[in-house]
C-alpha cells in the first residue's frame, strides 16, 4: 500500500513538473514579444521616459496584484517584506536599465544580454543555500554566456567586440535579475506567489518614480539625464495596461510558481529562449537583420536550454532514487 502511495505521489509531482514546465514556456513566449511592443513605448523621443513607464508599469501591476490577493492578505509576515523588498529593489533597477538599455540596442539584443543572470544564479545558489551546481548546469550557463556574447556582436575574425552603452546596460540588468532569480528560487518556495510578487511590484513602483525625479533633476551638458515624459493618450495608456497585466502581473506570477517545481538555475537557463522569441520576431517585424551572430546566439541558447532541462529532469530522478534508498526496509 505505501508503495502504491509513493507511486502515486511520484506521478503528481511528475504532473506538476510537466505543467511548470507548460506555464515557463508560455511566459518564454510572452516575454520574448515584449520587447517589440516596449521599445515603441520608451524611444528616445517619447511618449514615455524609462523610469515613468517602469513605475506606471509596477504601479499597475501591484494594484491588480493587490485585488487578486485580497483574501490572503492576512497572511502576509515579516518574512515576505524582508526577501520581497530587496529582490524587488533589484527587479526594479534590472528592469530600468533594461528599459534604458533599449532605446541604444535593438530588442533581439535587449533581451539576449537580459539572460546574462544565467551565469549569476548557479553561483549565488551555492552561497545562499551551498546547492553545488552539476557539471551539466555549469555547462548550460556556459552556454547562455557563449550566446549572449555572440549575439551581442562579437567579431568572429577575433580583432574586436562590438558593445555599446545599450548593450552595456542591459548586461547589467542581466546580472540584477539574477540575484532576484537566485533569492526568489532559494528562499521564497513557501511563501505564496501572488503576495511576494505584489510587495515586489510596490518597490519597483516606489523606486522607479523616485529615479524618476532625479534623473530629471540631475544635468548634464545643460539638459535633465532623462526628462520625465508620460503620455495620456488612450493607445499608449491601453498599451501600458496591456503590458502591465499581461507581461508584469501574470507572467511573474506564473514565474515565481514554477519556481518551486522547477530547479532554479534551469529556470535560469531556459528563460533565454525568450530572447530567441524575440530575435525571430524582430527579423520578421524589420527591428533587425537576420545575421549569422543572431543565428548562432539563438541556436547555442537553445541549447543550452536543452540541457538545463535535461540536467534538472536527471537531477530530480537522482534525488527520488536517493531518498527511496535511504527509507527503512519493511518485513
Amino acid at each position: 500500500m505505501e508503495k502504491l502511495q509513493k507511486n502515486l505521489h511520484t506521478k503528481g509531482n511528475n504532473h506538476v513538473k510537466v505543467l511548470a514546465y507548460a506555464g515557463l514556456i508560455f511566459v518564454v513566449l510572452v516575454w520574448g514579444s515584449v520587447p517589440l511592443f516596449t521599445n515603441k513605448l520608451i524611444t528616445k523621443n517619447g511618449p514615455y521616459s524609462a523610469s515613468m513607464y517602469n513605475g506606471a508599469n509596477g504601479l499597475i501591476a501591484a494594484i491588480a496584484l493587490l485585488c487578486i490577493c485580497a483574501p490572503k492578505l492576512k497572511e502576509l509576515h515579516k518574512g515576505y517584506f524582508l526577501l520581497a523588498v530587496p529582490t524587488g529593489f533589484f527587479n526594479a533597477i534590472a528592469s530600468l536599465l533594461q528599459k534604458i538599455g533599449l532605446k541604444y540596442t535593438t530588442p533581439a539584443q535587449y533581451a539576449f544580454l537580459e539572460n546574462l543572470s544565467c551565469v549569476v544564479v548557479p553561483i549565488l545558489l551555492f552561497f545562499f543555500v551551498k546547492k553545488k551546481p552539476s557539471f551539466a548546469t555549469i555547462t548550460a550557463s556556459l552556454l547562455c554566456l557563449i550566446g549572449s556574447f555572440v549575439l551581442s556582436g562579437m567579431d568572429f575574425s577575433g580583432k574586436s567586440i562590438s558593445f555599446g552603452i545599450g548593450e552595456l546596460l542591459c548586461a547589467l540588468a542581466g546580472l540584477c535579475y539574477g540575484v532576484n532569480i537566485a533569492a526568489t528560487g532559494a528562499f521564497a518556495k513557501k511563501m505564496n506567489a501572488g503576495l511576494y510578487v505584489m510587495i515586489q511590484m510596490w518597490v519597483q513602483t516606489i523606486v522607479s518614480f523616485l529615479i524618476a525625479v532625479c534623473l530629471h533633476n540631475i544635468h548634464m551638458g545643460g539638459a535633465p539625464i532623462e526628462r520625465v515624459m508620460f503620455s495620456w493618450q488612450w493607445q499608449h495608456v491601453l498599451g501600458i495596461f496591456a503590458l502591465a497585466l499581461g507581461s508584469s502581473t501574470l507572467c511573474w506570477l506564473i514565474r515565481t510558481s514554477v519556481m518551486k517545481h522547477i530547479d532554479t538555475s534551469a529556470v535560469a537557463v531556459i528563460m533565454p529562449c525568450s530572447a530567441v522569441v524575440a530575435g525571430v520576431l524582430s527579423v520578421i517585424f524589420g527591428t533587425d537583420d537576420l545575421t549569422l551572430n543572431l543565428v548562432l546566439g539563438a541556436a547555442i541558447s537553445f541549447a543550452a536550454a536543452v540541457l538545463s532541462g535535461l540536467a534538472d529532469v536527471l537531477e530530480g530522478k537522482k534525488m527520488a532514487k536517493s531518498a527511496t534508498a535511504e527509507e527503512p526496509k519493511g518485513e
